[in-house]
């Protein structure tokens, strides 16, 4: 089976959750559409984690890019103080004095804006904000609630990024004409928040 979750935001125990609701096995494959660090206290430790799995696949979120942008080889003060201001602190002390931070900062650099994948003969489009021609569409972009036109003709675009409690009000998996926002408010202070699993092969949702 395939399956999509979004923004675990360091949320390590509602992750494994997840994982045991949806019975997730060696023959089942799962898309993170970015967003596993900050926020929360465990963000390093999804992230090991993630990274240890070989049916595991994690795409670039924005959380990851400001993690890059503040530690990595260009890193610069003003990168530091924005990561920083939007949750960064847990992840930045725990990479602080880690033993493979430079492994783990090479593997976020590798990581896809988006994927076109293809499931029981339907297209999907899986990217972090929203679907466009750059970075920061695909990082930051979001979906708006009244929108009225697929994003992109013939697929299915699967998203997180924005917490589908500013689209609906409500922490379920948020469906768009061609779209859906699985991004259900995990690391923030919303007590009603939830992480969402979608399984692509029937469109079955699951919350953890």
């Amino acid at each position: 089976m395939i399956y999509c979750t979004a923004d675990i935001h360091g949320e390590f125990e509602r992750f494994r959750r997840l994982l045991e609701l949806i019975r997730f096995s060696e023959e089942d494959t799962l898309y993170i559409l970015g967003d596993v660090i900050d926020r929360g206290l465990d963000g390093v430790k999804v992230l090991e984690f993630i990274r240890e799995q070989e049916n595991m696949v994690l795409l670039m979120g924005n959380h990851e890019k400001m993690c890059l942008d503040a530690l990595g080889k260009d890193s610069h003060p003003r990168a530091c103080k924005h990561w920083e201001l939007n949750g960064g602190g847990p992840t930045h002390m725990d990479l602080a004095e880690h033993p493979d931070r430079d492994a783990l900062l090479a593997y976020l650099s590798k990581l896809p804006l988006f994927l076109d994948i293809e499931v029981r003969g339907k297209a999907f489009r899986l990217v972090h904000g929203f679907p466009g021609e750059t970075e920061e569409d695909m990082l930051w972009g979001r979906p708006e609630a009244g929108m009225t036109r697929r994003p992109l003709p013939g697929k299915t675009v699967i998203v997180g990024h924005t917490p589908t409690q500013h689209l609906t009000g409500k922490s379920f998996i948020w469906h768009g004409p061609g779209i859906l926002d699985i991004d259900c408010g995990c690391g923030h202070d919303d007590p009603n928040r939830l992480l969402a699993g979608l399984r692509l092969d029937d469109m079955r949702e699951f919350y953890a």
